[in-house]
């Protein structure tokens, strides 16, 4: 018997969410088999497998053929791994996990999980997995990069920054309107970045702006893909000064000078520093905590769903 990584929603060559991303991490380092799609797992041998582990909580519309699959047989742990704050898993997953005995991995201190009925809870920074030390090409064409999805929590520090900017903002096109009709800004708007291993759009980039929903002011969650999206594609980092107690407990140390309190801070710095120097200063200080702190994840991992 062994066990199955089921991602949440199906995984196509283009997928570029993180827990996407993350249960390819997962099953590429661990050996772990993973499929996405209820057609993939009901071709499966179902008396092969007895621990399920499920990534994120994407909706997907066959979750219920899942379920009842995954009833048919011996079920020794149901594991669901959360990297997003006040996230719930499926209706039909989280039957599971109030069923069998089960276990919570998330990027998020636990107060801030919405799932309920769990037996086990594991803090772990998921987001460390993202970053590789793969040497890139340093391609720099433009300035500077906010990219992700709309998030009303963020509302305040996007007008802030982003209010007749020039510089750009990476969306998908419904985002973008949301960008538009709910947050009022108006930046040069392009497509999502591609997340091909070593031909990553963001490396083309010098600068981005690491801004957090208010809610994790004061509710701890790990440091977000994108600064180790960034710190792997050699992209210099500026943080809101609001955002300095979760890079204080994230154990990262922040030069004074990368923290900005208004567009024109922001402006300012980034047509006066010498981009070189900070790629350089910023390498030197995180990228082997970066790699540790990877090592250290994927060991954590192995031993909450291999060992069991």
């Amino acid at each position: 018997m062994t066990n199955l990584l089921i991602n949440s929603a199906k995984i196509t060559c283009s997928s570029i969410t993180a827990h996407t991303r993350n249960a390819q991490i997962l099953s590429d380092e661990l050996g772990i088999e993973l499929v996405s799609t209820a057609e993939e797992i009901k071709a499966l041998n179902r008396c092969r497998y007895n621990s399920f582990i499920i990534v994120g909580a994407a909706f997907y519309p066959k979750t219920a053929e899942i379920e009842a699959w995954i009833r048919q047989g011996e079920v020794k742990n149901i594991i669901w791994i959360n990297n997003e704050y006040q996230v719930s898993p499926n209706s039909e997953y989280a039957r599971l996990i109030k069923d069998y005995p089960s276990v919570l991995i998330s990027n998020v201190i636990e107060q801030g999980n919405k799932c309920k009925g769990y037996d086990e809870f594991h803090h772990i920074n998921l987001n460390a997995l993202l970053f590789d030390c793969e040497s890139r090409p340093i391609e720099k064409k433009y300035p500077l990069l906010y990219y992700g999805t709309y998030r009303p929590g963020r509302r305040l520090y996007l007008q802030r920054y982003f209010s007749e900017s020039d510089y750009y903002i990476s969306s998908s096109s419904k985002n973008i309107r949301k960008f538009h009709q709910l947050c009022g800004i108006n930046a040069r708007f392009c497509d999502k970045l591609n997340w091909e291993q070593g031909r990553e759009t963001l490396n083309l980039f010098c600068y981005s702006l690491y801004v957090e929903d208010e809610y994790t002011h004061e509710n701890f969650n790990y440091l977000a893909n994108r600064f180790y999206e960034c710190l792997k594609c050699s992209v210099v980092q500026f943080f809101d000064e609001n955002c300095r107690e979760t890079v204080l407990q994230s154990g990262y140390s922040v030069a004074e000078k990368y923290f900005v309190k208004n567009k024109q801070d922001l402006e300012q710095k980034v047509n006066q520093f010498v981009f070189d120097d900070c790629l350089q200063e910023q390498l030197s200080d995180w990228k082997q905590q970066a790699i540790a702190e990877r090592k250290e994840v994927l060991e954590c991992m192995s031993v909450l769903l291999t060992n069991r």
